[in-house]
């Protein structure tokens, strides 16, 4: 990694630990300067501005993380494998960069609006699954985005609990769990 390289790295880091920690609006260029040890208009060279750092950071992550699933459920032949393989790369996903994924997680309502179509989701590459799946017959036909909603729940409202600090640890050491969570709501019977 060269110098810029370098530099524009310390940025992002030193921003997304301030981002989480205190959140993006209360959060000062000049704070994230004296943390990545530059001076402030260092800054400007990589971004434009604040905001569009901190949407940069967020969509880099939302594609990836939403790659990742795609990845992760391709591979997968039946339905319980496709949710286990969801569940487990999430929450390795999340073990991997704490802070960047409590920064996603934090952030979602600030900057989902701002996601251009083209960019992947993960949101949807959950929601097709489990619509594929209903249409295949292998899980009771409902309101698609009532089950989507259900299910991505079971982890990331743990998820949300941890960066409330609920609970510590890996999110991983829960995936299990959370996969037979998951199951259980999409297999629930409408009655």
């Amino acid at each position: 990694m060269g110098k810029a390289e370098d530099t524009k790295a310390r940025v992002e880091r030193a921003a997304l630990t301030l981002f989480v920690a205190r959140g993006v609006a209360e959060t000062t260029t000049k704070e994230i300067a004296m943390a990545a040890s530059i001076a402030e208009g260092t800054i400007y060279r990589y971004f434009p501005s604040k905001e569009r750092l901190a949407l940069d950071l967020f969509l880099r992550h939302h594609r990836a993380l939403a790659e990742a699933l795609e990845a992760a459920q391709e591979k997968a032949p039946t339905l319980r494998e496709k949710i286990d393989a969801i569940v487990t790369c999430y929450c390795e996903w999340a073990d991997r960069d704490w802070t960047l994924f409590a920064y996603h997680l934090l952030n979602q309502h600030s900057f989902l609006i701002q996601v251009p179509e083209d960019v992947p989701n993960p949101v949807t590459v959950v929601r097709e699954v489990i619509s594929r799946a209903m249409r295949a017959g292998e899980i009771p036909k409902r309101n698609i985005d009532l089950v989507a909603a259900s299910a991505i729940g079971v982890v990331m409202q743990a998820a949300t609990y941890k960066v409330y600090g609920r609970f510590e640890g890996p999110l991983a050491a829960h995936s299990r769990y959370f996969g037979r969570a998951t199951w259980a709501v999409l297999s629930l019977e409408d009655k």
